[in-house]
């Protein structure tokens, strides 16, 4: 799969990112997976979505950049339990489907989490209040595009590309904080 990227550099960078990070990536995926077929799937999945950025990927610090990877990693498997859920005809809550599937974290991935978590703290008061409102409309508030867009006074359209523009800037903003250290 990564031998389809055409560029050497990211190929390699790609190869160097899975070799360096497997461990963890599986780690991730299995605490949501239900078998070591469903975790391969996530990372793979991950990866490929992964893929797509790798110019941000290859300027990101080690401890950002393993952060990065398991936020990918652990909403893509969300998004494989939702598309189960989906294709066996019902819906199960997302506690109910990794309860006992937990993996202990290491003392490195707790740190690393830990680290993160700080870095969006700081990162989220530097987001513009209409940013803060979306992603907390969206993630924490969990309201749908129409009810967002009723708020804003836009399309429930619109609400998407503006979701990815405040993912955007919080990326920017963290990279920059990692460039300045």
């Amino acid at each position: 799969m990564i031998a389809a990227l055409e560029e050497p550099r990211e190929r390699d960078f790609m190869e160097r990112l899975y070799e360096e990070n497997r461990r963890l990536l599986f780690a991730t995926a299995r605490k949501y997976a239900s078998d070591g077929h469903d975790a391969e799937e996530i990372v793979q999945d991950s990866l490929v979505r992964l893929m797509g950025k790798v110019d941000i990927l290859q300027e990101m610090k080690r401890c950002t950049l393993a952060s990065y990877l398991v936020s990918t990693v652990r909403n893509t498997a969300i998004n494989h339990l939702r598309k189960q859920s989906r294709q066996q005809g019902r819906t199960i809550p997302y506690e109910e489907e990794v309860q006992g599937e937990e993996v202990p974290l290491t003392m490195d991935e707790l740190l690393v989490v830990a680290e993160r978590r700080a870095e969006l703290a700081r990162a989220w008061r530097e987001l513009s209040e209409h940013d803060r409102f979306l992603l907390e409309g969206k993630y924490f508030l969990q309201l749908s595009d129409s009810e967002l867009g009723d708020a804003l006074g836009c399309k429930a359209e619109s609400i998407r590309m503006k979701l990815t523009r405040a993912r955007r800037n919080v990326v920017k903003i963290l990279a920059r904080k990692e460039t300045a250290t």
